[in-house]
């Protein structure tokens, strides 16, 4: 994401010279005064420089950035608004995968503290340190999720109506952090989708992306049928050639199979069978006899007293929708772990294979399920 506050931190550097000077707590002695403003001037020097010269590599850039944000920390002090202004440069320069580190998000809750010091807790200026604190958290810490997340949210009340773009953009960064971070929000994500409908249209590919993750908070928390209504909204828009939007529609179509096998809606499973084939085919994807959706055999009664397991092989067709047939046994340890196995195999769907654009049978696969049981102490 972009500065939010570009204009108001190059108006701080640029006095950072003369009046913020004066604003530091005194060093030691004049000489370390001035060696300190000296060797922050020339380390915020050449990072300006190096940032002005499009051709300058980002590594190069990070380098330095990370050295003036050190020299003007000797400089102005630790818990200075321009030394968090500094670390903000630096920050923003790592890629996504850089942020995530402890010291990316030490840094992170750094700029945080200080500009809630610095600004009224409704500031917009606040966002971009808001976000990066949970972009550079490396793993899930709940109390602090929920300190940033009260923060933010009160960030998001005041300054929606003012700036409903840029809230927007923030909240759909922070969802994705929430995401990475195993954070089920299905408010947020749904929250989301009703903006993005209402701005950009059903066909946009931030209403697509953010309807699938939205189906999919609604079924982590047991809306199925919310969850196939937005996965249908999603597999209906025209892809236009995005890949972006294809990929989505492939999970999308991979999902509804797994919802409507469990629902036992066979035309639809089909349906979705159908449309995951073609659209592979039309990628290009070669076919690997994907499964989509899987049975586990349970474990035969008559052995449950035994802590042997067993297994089954099984050889089987697969039919041009997807389903398995002709499935018969190989090998087994015993027939009751045949059975089970017969059972679990007949309720698989696959992708059905396509060859020169047609829906093919799919002769002789093979596959072996294994039986087992943990006992508890």
């Amino acid at each position: 994401m972009k500065s939010l506050s570009l204009q108001f931190k190059t108006a701080l550097y640029a006095s950072a010279f003369s009046v913020l000077a004066l604003q530091v707590n005194s060093p030691a002695s004049a000489f370390e005064q001035v060696d300190a403003k000296q060797a922050f001037q020339h380390s915020y020097k050449a990072y300006e420089t190096a940032n002005a010269d499009a051709s300058t590599p980002n590594s190069v850039l990070q380098e330095l950035a990370f050295e003036a944000y050190i020299a003007g920390r000797d400089y102005f002090g630790s818990e200075h608004l321009n030394t968090a202004n500094l670390a903000l440069n630096y920050l923003f320069l790592l890629k996504p995968k850089e942020r995530v580190s402890e010291q990316a998000h030490a840094l992170a809750a750094l700029v945080v503290r200080i500009y809630q010091r610095e600004y009224d807790a409704s500031a917009i200026e606040l966002l971009e340190p808001l976000l990066l604190a949970f972009e550079t958290m490396p793993s899930a810490k709940d109390e602090q999720i929920s300190q940033y997340e009260i923060a933010i949210t009160e960030v998001f009340v005041a300054q929606e109506a003012a700036h409903p773009g840029v809230v927007l953009a923030v909240k759909t960064a922070m969802a994705k952090a929430f995401l990475r971070l195993n954070q089920s929000r299905p408010a947020l994500w749904s929250s989301l989708y009703d903006a993005y409908l209402e701005r950009n249209g059903a066909d946009h590919v931030l209403t697509v992306t953010s309807a699938f993750y939205a189906a999919m908070e609604d079924a982590g928390e047991g809306d199925v049928d919310d969850a196939i209504e937005k996965l249908e909204q999603v597999v209906a828009v025209d892809a236009l050639g995005r890949a972006a939007v294809s990929q989505l529609q492939l999970a999308a179509n991979h999902r509804l199979v797994a919802f409507y096998a469990n629902q036992k809606n066979e035309d639809a499973v089909d349906r979705s069978l159908a449309r995951i084939a073609e659209m592979s085919a039309e990628l290009g994807v070669e076919s690997t006899n994907e499964v989509v959706y899987r049975v586990n055999p349970s474990y035969p009664k008559e052995h449950l007293r035994s802590d042997e397991g067993g297994h089954v092989k099984l050889k089987f067709d697969i039919n041009t929708s997807g389903r398995t047939e002709n499935i018969r046994i190989e090998s087994e340890s015993a027939p009751e772990f045949g059975r089970e196995g017969l059972k679990a195999l007949s309720k698989w769907l696959y992708v059905p294979a396509y060859e020169n654009g047609q829906p093919v049978k799919v002769k002789d696969e093979t596959v072996q399920l294994d039986f087992s049981i943990q006992k508890s102490n």
